[in-house]
């Protein structure tokens, strides 16, 4: 078995058909701002296994002072992200719900709730 770190056409021809396959957001490729790394392993020539590491955005915290907390100044907040992430034509965008506030906003920016394992490592969480 051989491991190495795929080239961006390799990510293109090999891993994102598998990505869309499953249902999963394609690997983001870009030269200039390169935003994952994968990782494969080779049998002779031919990719059995990969891992990634990518940066994918993450949307939050969001915090409103006690005394602005009537619900206005958070729905303009998420509403203006929420444009700024369509104009950036963004892949997609993670989010943390600590609060049912937080829940409803993404709710209503059409986020689906993620029915699965989701792990953290680091940040002393």
């Amino acid at each position: 078995m051989d491991f190495r770190w795929l080239t961006n056409e390799e990510i293109e021809t090999l891993v994102n058909p598998t990505c869309v396959e499953r249902g999963w957001v394609q690997l983001n490729i870009n030269d200039l701002q390169p935003t994952c790394r994968v990782l494969g392993a080779f049998d002779g020539e031919s990719l059995v296994g990969w891992v990634t590491l990518q940066l994918h955005p993450l949307l939050g915290p969001l915090y409103v002072r006690p005394d602005f907390r009537n619900g206005v100044l958070s729905r303009e907040l998420a509403e203006r992200m929420h444009e700024f992430v369509r104009e950036a034509e963004d892949r997609g965008v993670l989010t943390i719900c600590e609060s049912p506030e937080s829940e409803r906003l993404a709710e209503r920016h059409g986020m689906r709730r993620v029915d699965g394992p989701v792990y953290v490592w680091g940040g002393g969480g």
